[in-house]
């Protein structure tokens, strides 16, 4: 049974998305708006501007049939009202246009404000990143670190307090009894494979997105079947974009674990069908039968098969 907390949260998430419903609709309807007040605008224009031609050539048609321009001075009083004529006309349509500019930019306007009202609900509703939610208990959330609702993903997000390190982190990198086989290709582990509640990686891509804003930490926690844990902690991790490999980068070590991971650093990650190790008699990754940041060998493995 859901906790009244729990409750609580999802009703927050049922009106903040009706909320988001509503701008949307709203969006929709201000862009329909402006689009067909243009239509009927450049419509009216271009009437208005038929009718006064066809009016003037008439006009003149028929004062020249009747023969009523009696003289060259009554000729040029008629043009001149109708040249006035012309230019009051014209000044109108000028002033149209006018309003219907300031009202396509108000109405521009509006549209930017809801779309930073639709980004601003859809960060509310999806955090970025686990030390973003609102939660103690150990489990499964969506985050959004693309900022798009489109794009939201579920992660393992860790709340105990390990080490009194803290709760928050993202699980990238999950093993726990080896009921899953991670010796996978490249785009295995590019796009992550697994389960959440289980063993799994989360993605190549995603971690790189998560790490390319911001300062973030690593902790990489280990325990033996008999329930002794170590960790190392570094101050700085980040992943690389595909182009460069998804090359890692981690920081100053502390912990109990011991500093072995350092050897890796500014290495590009390999699988047996992308060999980016510095070893150049063989592909590490094949060799044994994995995949992970490799130099010639490698010093840091938590998963070797």
């Amino acid at each position: 049974m859901p906790t009244v907390m729990e409750a609580i949260v999802h009703a927050m998430i049922d009106f903040r998305r009706e909320i988001l419903d509503n701008l949307q609709l709203s969006l929709e309807f201000h862009t329909e708006q402006m689009e067909e007040i243009k239509h009927y605008t450049e419509h009216m224009m271009n009437e208005q501007e038929k009718r006064i031609k066809s009016e003037f050539r008439e006009e003149i048609t028929r004062r020249f049939d009747q023969q009523q321009i009696s003289s060259l001075h009554q000729n040029q009083e008629s043009k001149t009202q109708t040249t006035a004529q012309f230019n009051e006309l014209r000044e109108s349509i000028i002033m149209l246009r006018e309003d219907t500019n300031t009202l396509c930019n108000e109405t521009s306007q509006k549209i930017t404000n809801i779309e930073r009202a639709l980004g601003e609900i859809s960060n509310e509703l999806v955090p970025r990143s686990c030390d973003r939610v609102k939660s103690n208990a150990t489990g499964g959330f969506y985050i959004n670190p693309y900022g798009h609702l489109d794009q939201q993903f579920m992660v393992l997000c860790n709340f105990d307090s390990n080490f009194n390190l803290g709760g928050g982190w993202t699980v990238f990198q999950r093993r726990i009894d080896g009921s899953v086989n991670f010796y996978r290709n490249w785009t295995m582990y590019k796009n992550g494979f697994g389960n959440i509640n289980g063993e799994h990686w989360l993605g190549l891509e995603k971690l790189h997105v998560m790490t390319r804003s911001g300062r973030h930490e690593l902790l990489v926690l280990l325990e033996d079947f008999e329930g002794k844990s170590i960790f190392a902690l570094y101050d700085e991790f980040n992943i690389g974009s595909e182009e460069e490999k998804y090359k890692l980068t981690v920081g100053k070590y502390s912990g109990t674990a011991g500093d072995s991971l350092a050897y890796h650093s500014g290495m590009k990650f390999s699988t047996f069908d992308q060999d980016n190790d510095v070893d150049d008699d063989k592909n590490v990754a094949e060799y044994d039968k994995g995949a992970w940041w490799f130099g010639k060998a490698w010093k840091s493995y938590v998963y070797h098969m």
